[in-house]
């Protein structure tokens, strides 16, 4: 019986060893196991943190080259420039407009190095209601609708405009009358009557009876009746038939020697009556003023557009006519000279009014 219970009991023993070392085994293959996938999951991290949002991988033992190959692409794409909306008076449609102005298009593109969209308008007006409001980035305008664009907001900035054909900077308003008339200055004018090219309703009207304040003589108290006519030739047609005493009209020169042939309200009334009286000898008149110039139709653009840009702008619009006259042909109908620099005070006798009115 002794022997039998110390064999029994030496079996027992040896039985709990090997469970014991069995169970020891299996701890140690989990905890192995376990460390294992813990260093997996330091080395390939998840690309998206607990809110769902992407995280750019960590890189591990990489050369700078490698790392920077890596996150280059996706900078680039982050960093690609913005459209350059570019906003036109579609005079002939928007079709017309898109298919002719393809070359001006294409050398903005390539100068700028960015993408630039073209913006068909019907009018001058919805024009400078997208350019105060930001949808588009540059306009070009008409001179009065510039005018009013700044009035509106303040915030737009001519950069360049055409250079006419006569080498003035712009065009003005003249003061007509006849040459055997005893008008010499606009002190004689005093109790006379004046005729206007435009209605009381238009800038033009407004410019010129503010050009004439400035000028020290007040229209609405120093005349004997201002006339305003809704065309030019109606306004010199009085002053031809001696209704009025003299008529202020726009022209492209100041000077007697070319007020009879250069582009301008005259010219154009001395073409009118050769058409309709063949014998016709040219009318007497002569110009006794003329007010400060407004130069033509400016490029501009909205004013928080960086130094940098508007400077880039400017040399590339000026640079156009030689470099690629194609494009300016596309968007410059009628002046063929080019384009120079403008600021804000070369419109100045259309802003005065235009941000007092």
């Amino acid at each position: 019986m002794p022997l039998m219970f110390q064999a029994t009991s030496r079996l027992r023993s040896v039985l709990f060893q090997i469970v014991i070392a069995f169970i020891v085994s299996n701890l140690l293959l989990l905890t192995a196991s376990h460390s294992q996938q813990n260093q997996q999951q330091v080395t390939q991290p998840n690309h998206e943190n607990e809110k769902g949002e992407f995280l750019l991988p960590v890189v591990q033992a990489q050369s700078p080259d490698q790392v920077q190959s890596q996150i280059l692409p996706e900078l680039s794409q982050q960093a690609q420039p913005s459209i350059l909306r570019i906003g036109l008076v579609a005079t002939r449609g928007a079709a017309y407009l898109q298919a002719r102005i393809e070359p001006f298009r294409k050398y903005m593109v390539a100068g700028l190095q960015r993408p630039v969209e073209i913006i068909a308008f019907p009018t001058a007006k919805a024009l400078v209601l997208a350019h105060i409001s930001k949808q588009i980035d540059y306009a070009y305008y008409p001179a009065s609708a510039f005018a009013q664009a700044y009035a509106s907001c303040g915030c737009v900035l001519p950069l360049v405009a055409p250079v006419l054909d006569n080498g003035h900077n712009g065009t003005f308003m003249v003061l007509v009358v006849k040459q055997n008339s005893n008008i010499k200055s606009l002190s004689d004018l005093t109790g006379k009557k004046l005729a206007l090219s435009s209605t009381k309703a238009a800038v033009p009207y407004h410019m010129a009876m503010n050009e004439l304040r400035l000028a020290g003589l007040d229209p609405t108290i120093d005349l004997a009746e201002v006339v305003a006519e809704k065309k030019p030739e109606l306004a010199l047609e009085r002053l031809f038939k001696g209704e009025v005493d003299a008529a202020l009209v726009w022209s492209s020169t100041p000077y007697n020697h070319s007020l009879l042939t250069a582009p301008g309200a005259v010219a154009s009334y001395i073409d009118g009556l050769a058409k309709k009286r063949k014998t016709l000898g040219d009318p007497d008149f002569i110009t006794i003023w003329q007010s400060r110039p407004v130069p033509p139709s400016p490029h501009a653009v909205h004013s928080d557009m960086s130094k940098e840009d508007r400077a880039r702008l400017t040399t590339m619009l000026m640079a156009m006519v030689k470099d690629a006259p194609d494009a300016y042909d596309a968007v410059e109908r009628y002046h063929a000279s080019g384009y120079r620099s403008v600021q804000l005070k070369d419109y100045a006798p259309l802003l005065d009014i235009a941000t007092t009115n």
